[in-house]
């Protein structure tokens, strides 16, 4: 079966989103299988300090926490690349990713959520670039 295209928005954004996404993903036997990249242009600020969401190409089935592998390439703004997690919560309605978050260098193995990009902003030459991939059980 083919990937289809699809166009992943971040959630929990204040403001204007200053961000474009790409992605691909297949829904087959009542699972899906995803592959998201949200682009930083401008500026973008999360609406709250629970920091930015994503959203799925497909819902989510409910009642359990998916955890799919994330990273963000800080690239001009921060020069740095860092692994993380994005999580939907049991509480979710499958629809979008709560949270996504990247390790830090506070307390060992600290993990933020991601609630600034700064794309355009203070210098930055290149935008930033939040990859997530992951597959999870349809509703």
């Amino acid at each position: 079966m083919a990937a289809s295209p699809w166009t992943p928005k971040l959630t929990n954004v204040s403001g204007v989103d200053g961000t474009s996404g790409t992605g691909k993903f297949v829904s087959a036997n009542g699972v899906c299988t995803f592959t998201a990249q949200i682009t930083a242009k401008k500026e973008t600020q999360a609406a709250s300090n629970a920091g930015f969401g994503l959203t799925l190409p497909v819902p989510a089935a409910s009642g359990i926490r998916y955890v799919f592998p994330a990273s963000l390439d800080g690239r001009d703004a921060d020069n740095g690349v860092w692994t993380g997690e994005a999580q939907i919560y049991a509480g979710s309605n499958g629809s979008q990713i709560d949270r996504i978050r990247v390790t830090t260098g506070a307390n060992g193995a600290a993990v933020a959520n991601i609630g600034h990009l700064y794309g355009d902003a203070e210098g930055a030459a290149e935008a930033e670039i939040i990859t997530v991939t992951g597959s999870y059980p349809t509703a």
